[in-house]
C-alpha cells in the first residue's frame, strides 16, 4: 500500500471500478483493507475479501462511521460519489498533468454547489499535484 493510502482502513468502490482490476485478473484490489464493492447488478463476490453490497450505501457509511478505526476511502465510482456526496468529509485529488480527451466524471449525478477548503497540498517535480480539501457541507 502506498504512504498516502496508511491513513486508510475501509475502502468502497462502484462495480466499473471495481472491475477495471477484475478484468485483468485483480480480485482483491487492497488487500489490507476492508473493501466493499456496491452493485445491483453483481450477485457473487468474486473474492473473499470482496464484500458486495446491493443497497443503501448512505446507510452503510454512516455505520461505518461509527466504528473505531481509520479513515473510510471512496476509491471510485462517480454514480457512487453523487450518492455519497453528504458523507463525504474529504476529497483528495490527484491531478496528472496529462491530458487525455476523455474521462469518468467525479460525480455523474447532481449535487449542489458546495465550498472546497484547501487543507493540504504536495506538487511533485514532474507536474503531478496532491490536492487535500475539506468539504463544507
Amino acid at each position: 500500500m502506498r504512504a498516502e493510502n496508511k491513513q486508510f482502513d475501509a475502502v468502497l468502490m462502484g462495480r466499473k471500478t471495481y472491475e477495471v482490476g477484475l478484468n485483468v485478473g485483480v480480485t482483491n484490489p487492497y488487500p489490507t483493507l476492508k473493501q466493499y464493492v456496491f452493485s445491483r447488478t453483481m450477485k457473487a463476490s468474486p473474492d473473499e475479501n470482496i464484500e458486495l453490497v446491493s443497497d443503501n450505501p448512505v446507510a452503510l457509511v454512516k455505520e461505518l462511521k461509527k466504528e473505531t478505526g481509520k479513515d473510510i476511502w471512496l476509491c471510485g465510482g462517480g454514480a457512487l460519489a453523487a450518492t455519497l456526496f453528504s458523507e463525504i468529509d474529504e476529497m483528495i485529488v490527484k491531478l496528472n498533468p496529462l491530458v487525455i480527451g476523455a474521462g469518468i466524471p467525479v460525480f455523474s449525478g447532481a449535487i449542489a454547489p458546495t465550498n472546497l477548503e484547501l487543507a493540504d497540498r504536495k506538487i511533485y517535480s514532474n507536474g503531478f499535484m496532491l490536492l487535500h480539501y475539506r468539504v463544507n457541507h
